[in-house]
């Protein structure tokens, strides 16, 4: 159990209204409830922090939600009829810059890349022969030399014949070549806490997943009663340019989003969310990042493959 995250869950229920962290600590001390093992100047950044980090991991299933910025309040009250409206309402925090620089990242020799006709290999025949050969390295991504590829996970959101298309601002990457240019991704660096016993694809998969789980604000616990969301479906593997110059190989992914599922703005804290036609070349190709004209194109290549 986390004594902030308790402390925060009975104030809240007994003021039954949101508040911000100093203002829970400070009931809290009021009621003589902190017990004495906790203390310090900065306490209310340190709950501040639990409560968004729970926030974060457990979604839907947490028992806070922000109402606004820097506000909390209790998920269980939402269902009270004697609370009013305006504090039923979640806000989404935007999220800060994805973190590419992490110390466990996935590498794959460029050597090996280079060697292999990636268009004429299944990905997961590539993954298990780079590995029996030894071509795969964790390595600090803040250090990583020009001999290897940053392994990335690139999920696209698919309904019929449309993928989910979005402006991507600075705070979610502040790469030149990708900040404020339209995107049909939703990536991320696969690393060392993305393999586990139950995949056979080093986490390639389950990063996809997680990354798609976390930008659209879902959690798995709304799938089935299992709490399991199906993983992506690897369409094919490329390699792209990265204006770090380190490059990378993707791992293109594609999601069927959920009928029930509606994208919005202010759900996602994403600009300009709207849904493309993935059957043909947009006319503003150059308004989208890098990545996403690879992937694009390649999405054209194959809908026309199996069309009869």
């Amino acid at each position: 159990m986390d004594t902030y995250l308790d402390l925060a869950e009975t104030v809240l229920r007994a003021a039954r209204r949101p508040l911000p962290p100093r203002a829970i600590l400070s009931a809290a001390y009021k009621a003589g409830i902190v017990p004495s093992h906790l203390f310090g100047k900065t306490q209310h950044k340190t709950l501040q922090a639990r409560l968004s980090e729970d926030i974060l991991r457990l979604k839907l299933d947490s028992r806070f939600y922000r109402t606004g910025p820097g506000m909390f309040f209790l998920s269980e009250l939402r269902s009270d009829p004697d609370v009013p409206d305006e504090f039923k309402d979640p806000f989404h925090a935007r999220r800060r810059t994805r973190d590419l620089t992490k110390p466990t990242a996935l590498a794959i020799s460029k050597k090996y890349v280079d060697s292999r006709a990636l268009s004429n290999l299944q990905w997961n025949d590539f993954l298990r022969d780079a590995s029996r050969c030894g071509a795969f390295q964790y390595v600090d991504a803040r250090h990583i030399t020009e001999d290897f590829y940053l392994v990335w996970a690139f999920s696209i959101i698919r309904r019929n014949s449309h993928v989910l298309s979005y402006r991507i601002g600075r705070y979610r990457d502040n790469r030149d070549a990708f900040a404020n240019k339209r995107s049909i991704g939703f990536s991320d660096v696969v690393s060392y806490d993305d393999a586990t016993l139950f995949n056979d694809d080093l986490g390639v998969t389950e990063r996809g997943l997680s990354v798609i789980l976390d930008d659209l604000d879902l959690s798995r616990s709304v799938f089935n009663a299992t709490g399991q969301a199906n993983a992506p479906h690897v369409l094919f593997s490329i390699s792209a340019p990265d204006d770090a110059s380190h490059p990378a190989l993707l791992f293109v992914m594609e999601w069927d989003c959920p009928d029930w599922f509606e994208p919005t703005s202010r759900r996602l804290s994403l600009n300009e969310v709207r849904w493309i036609d993935a059957t043909r070349m947009p006319n503003d190709l150059n308004d989208f990042e890098p990545w996403s004209s690879i992937a694009l194109a390649e999405l054209i290549e194959i809908e026309k493959n199996v069309k009869p």
